[in-house]
């Protein structure tokens, strides 16, 4: 397990010194906001596609340790292309940084059922908590510091060498901890595991059954929210650098900011949700994520900016952990996985759809002013007001749902979906694999303990009481 601990530090420092600063990278090669908005959304539609395939894979590979280890190693390979892309002599297509970034990006999402299956294989079920409370507590503490450090150490390095230069010995960094991320999968202790049959709901279930029109509504409302988010998200970074003029240190810095809130404010939101409920928060957090953008059209001092960003990651704190809680609760345990999947499928294309509107957005009207805004301001502001719009129509749709809570140790094993991958958005570890919650932890019934041990998935004991329900249901007809 301590293999486990060293892992996930290392991924954070691929994610603070690489995925973090990918943007800024593109921005150097001369990206335009178009592009930007693809290099947001390609990694989420690929990883969206990817979802239908990830169980294929673990059957074909027959080893989720393997197949995490191939994963770690591809994503090493696409970021020494990435260097490559940067270090290129000539003049080369920004097209291909967004390319080899998406593909290793997708790649380590379609792996993670399986190394969330196979973890929670690894670690003992009463000792979960602790780990991986422990283990997150180092990933938070990596990511915050690497975050903070990589803008600092590309702010010193372009002062004696080319930008491309800076960013490719940055990648560097980012290459050999992901490579190392692969080792530590090598050292860990590999566990037999035969896929099982799941029960499932597939989209057309969603809209066209009475009985799914709470998880129906959740859908809507949750893809609603990621494709106004995105229709801005990927055009903070260079509004920063291009147009305040900001270096790469100080987006690191406004970066580590929203990083370090999230951190300090998920307790909060823990015992928020515990006492208010999940969509109480959740609907709160939607309404308050509308004024975040807008509040970058007020001021372009850095204080206030910082500030901003403070308010930004308290409020995506509460959201991320409501909505993933909320997500949880939707259904029962024997439905979660196919469930889960779904909402990542579904909401990783809006979310590619919200980049891409943005983008072309900016290509078509960037000139067109509205109550004084243009460009990227205007994108925040038609952003925020897409946001409120949301929340209002669809906030009152939403069902109240039965409350999972959880104690201080699961909190943190879920801040390793909501806040220590952001890249990969806030549920994409958890697809198929662990159930954190207290009532599936502490109060598991014997075929849930077999489900959180395949981590994929309904046991033979749900399929062997779904027959004894239908054969009842035959023989009530029979008579």
């Amino acid at each position: 397990m301590r293999y486990s601990t060293i892992e996930g530090m290392l991924y954070s420092v691929m994610t603070g010194v690489g995925d973090a600063y990918i943007p800024a990278a593109a921005v150097a090669l001369g990206a335009s906001n178009f592009l930007i908005g693809l290099l947001s959304a390609l990694p989420q539609l690929f990883g969206a596609m990817l979802q239908s395939v990830s169980l294929t894979a673990i059957r074909t590979v027959k080893s989720r340790k393997m197949l995490s280890v191939a994963a770690s190693l591809l994503q090493a390979v696409s970021y020494l292309l990435i260097i490559g892309v940067m270090l290129w002599p000539g003049e080369l297509s920004v097209e291909f940084l967004i390319l080899f970034f998406s593909i290793g990006s997708a790649l380590t999402m379609m792996a993670n059922p399986g190394w969330s299956s196979w973890i929670s294989d690894i670690v003992p079920e009463n000792e979960r908590p602790g780990f991986f409370a422990n283990r997150n507590r180092m990933m938070q503490l990596t990511l915050f510091i690497t975050t903070f450090a990589a803008g600092l150490l590309i702010r010193q390095l372009q002062l004696q060498f080319a930008a491309a230069v800076a960013f490719a010995a940055i990648f560097a960094v980012a290459f050999l901890a992901r490579l190392l991320t692969g080792v530590m999968h090598l050292r860990t202790d590999d566990v037999g595991y035969e896929v099982q049959l799941i029960r499932e709901i597939w989209l057309k279930h969603l809209f066209q059954l009475p009985a799914y029109r709470n998880e129906l509504w959740f859908l809507i409302f949750m893809a609603l929210m990621n494709f106004t988010v995105q229709f801005a998200a990927p055009f903070f970074t260079p509004y920063m650098l291009n147009e305040l003029g900001f270096d790469v240190g100080i987006l690191g810095f406004l970066t580590a900011i929203s990083v370090v809130t999230k951190i300090v404010c998920f307790p909060y939101w823990g015992s928020a949700i515990d006492r208010f409920g999940n969509r109480t928060v959740l609907v709160a957090t939607a309404f308050a994520a509308s004024v975040a953008p807008v509040m970058w059209l007020f001021s372009k001092d850095l204080l206030f900016l910082a500030l901003f960003q403070v308010f930004s990651g308290f409020v995506w704190s509460g959201f991320d952990l409501a909505s993933f809680n909320y997500a949880l609760a939707m259904v029962g345990r024997e439905l979660r996985p196919s469930f889960i999947s779904k909402y990542n499928q579904f909401n990783g294309f809006f979310y590619a759809a919200g980049a891409v509107s943005g983008g072309i957005f900016l290509a078509y009207f960037g000139t067109v002013s509205l109550f004084g805004f243009s460009g990227i301001l205007l994108v925040f502001l038609i952003s925020g007001a897409l946001r409120l719009g949301s929340a209002i129509i669809f906030a009152p749709k939403l069902a109240i749902t039965r409350e999972i809570e959880n104690t201080s140790g699961q909190r943190a094993m879920i801040f390793n979906l909501v806040a220590v991958y952001p890249t990969q958005g806030a549920v994409h570890n958890v697809v198929n694999g662990w159930d954190f919650t207290k009532k599936i932890v502490e109060r598991g019934t014997l075929h849930t303990r077999r489900m959180l041990k395949s981590g994929l998935g309904t046991t033979g004991d749900l399929l062997r009481e779904g027959e004894m329900k239908l054969t009842k249901v035959m023989k009530k007809k029979r008579l």
